[in-house]
């Protein structure tokens, strides 16, 4: 028999993904943070996350299918942002996190989000008011090899938890005078592969801890999730699209102040 709350604690960290996973305020970050105050237990959290993690990465992979079709098939045009433009893009983020991994695993704490919430806040406030006052890039086929690398090594900063993988790369694709809409469509296709390996590779280091009646918690936790997203893509993209990267960079100063000031009080 499910336990009711572990399936309410599933539903809200899957809502939570859902939101959060498409604004540039970590996801990971905010699951952690709700996972602290619900008091759910560290290891059954990191299984939890890989679940509702590919949940929103599927409803992310169907929302951008059309863009990513065409990258796949128009692989041998002469303008291209292609296959291996995204390759570059995830590779430094898969090098450091395999070479890496384990001590990375070692921040996954709530003391370590404050610290990286904040981080993640000024460089997002930095990237608004130092981007150039006109774009270069209008278009995603347009970006260049040198721009996705290094895109791509900024992205290495998201393996701190509560950075946010979105908004490390948008804010640095701003900063090399690519359109902001451009810059989100980019940052979500390239996390596509990314999150989807990443997950598989978590599942198999985890599955030994994975016990038969956590089946239909994790299965919650990834459909609502999947469903939160589909239903709130379309409207957190525009809204991000609109929404100055500062608003989103005072809300993380406000946030880690409020947990800093709730721990030692």
């Amino acid at each position: 028999m499910l336990n009711l709350y572990q399936v309410i604690t599933s539903i809200i960290i899957g809502i939570i993904e859902g939101i959060t996973e498409f604004l540039p305020i970590s996801s990971t970050g905010h699951m952690i943070i709700a996972s602290h105050y619900l008091q759910i237990e560290n290891n059954k959290i990191k299984i939890l996350e890989i679940f509702i993690q590919f949940g929103s990465t599927l409803s992310t992979l169907y929302f951008f299918r059309h863009t990513i079709f065409n990258i796949i098939k128009h692989t041998k045009t002469k303008k291209k942002t292609k296959n291996i433009h995204i390759i570059l893009s995830i590779l430094p983020t898969i090098l450091f996190g395999l070479i890496f991994y384990h001590q990375i695993k070692q921040l996954f704490y709530l003391e370590n989000v404050i610290f990286s919430l904040i981080l993640g806040g000024i460089f997002l406030i930095f990237s608004e008011i130092f981007q150039p006052k006109k774009h270069t890039i209008d278009h995603i086929k347009n970006i260049s090899l040198r721009q996705a690398i290094i895109i791509g090594l900024f992205q290495i900063f998201s393996l701190y938890p509560g950075f946010s993988r979105s908004g490390s790369t948008i804010a640095t694709a701003i900063l090399l005078g690519i359109k902001k809409s451009v810059a989100i469509e980019f940052s979500f296709i390239i996390s596509i592969p990314l999150l989807i390996g990443a997950s598989f590779f978590e599942l198999l280091n985890n599955i030994a801890n994975i016990k038969i009646s956590d089946i239909p918690i994790l299965f919650i936790g990834c459909l609502i999730s999947f469903l939160v997203s589909f239903l709130c893509i379309r409207c957190l993209l525009k809204i991000l699209n609109k929404t100055s990267l500062i608003f989103f960079g005072i809300y993380r100063l406000i946030i880690s102040g409020l947990i800093y000031f709730v721990i030692k009080n």
